[in-house]
């Protein structure tokens, strides 16, 4: 995160601390949240990204969303969830998004019973909503998320978000980098490896070409 020399992370990881918020650390909040997502956030996005305040916090010291978007006069187009610019931004990568489930959920019906395999499904009782879950006993089964990553730097990122998500979650979870086949396994395993904090035991990284070539182990888990 060096180019993000401001980046300033919440204290407790809500949106209700009392840490110190000036626009510089804001502003490489979003500059880092657009790296990792390709888009400036919404409200609702910049309420639950731990390396920004709440919206009541930024309308309180900088007069309100609209006035912030002025007084950063970020480079590129509307930044908060208007435009035509940021619209397309956000269009082009829903429709990605999507065609990766697409794909991915046809490879897993060419190689396992559709019944077995489940989109969007809520995990109980954290609630939380993963990719996929595939069925591998009555009761038991495997988690797959499924993400983008333009490079190596920008994956680890996402994985480290998604740790938190998933840490907590008894089974076996994979968390898959789509639609970059650039990113290699080794690399992976080498940048997991360097990590301060283990991952989780039920929790793996992998490429798109490592789950599938391996798919009937995975399933085994």
């Amino acid at each position: 995160m060096d180019e993000y020399p401001n980046l300033q992370k919440r204290k407790d990881g809500t949106a209700a601390n009392h840490q110190s918020w000036n626009i510089e650390n804001i502003r490489d909040g979003l500059e880092y949240f657009s790296e990792l997502n390709g888009h400036y956030p919404n409200c609702s996005e910049f309420n639950h990204f731990d390396y920004l305040p709440s919206t009541k916090t930024a309308e309180r010291k900088f007069g309100g969303m609209v006035q912030l978007r002025k007084t950063l006069s970020l480079s590129g187009p509307m930044h908060f969830g208007s435009g035509e610019s940021r619209s397309q931004t956000a269009i082009q990568g829903d429709a990605r998004a999507k065609q990766y489930e697409k794909d991915f959920f046809d490879f897993l019906t060419s190689k396992i019973p559709e019944v077995r395999v489940h989109e969007h499904k809520i995990i109980r009782p954290s609630g939380l909503c993963c990719d996929f879950f595939i069925y591998t006993e009555d009761t038991w089964g495997i988690v797959l998320d499924l993400f983008y990553a333009k490079d190596i730097r920008s994956a680890m990122i996402n994985v480290n978000l998604k740790l938190k998500k998933y840490c907590a979650v008894q089974f076996p979870v994979f968390l898959i980098i789509v639609g970059n086949n650039h990113i290699t396994q080794s690399e992976i395993e080498s940048l997991c490896n360097k990590r301060k904090s283990i991952i989780p035991e039920q929790i793996q990284v992998l490429t798109e070409a490592t789950f599938k070539s391996n798919l009937e182990t995975y399933l085994k888990c």
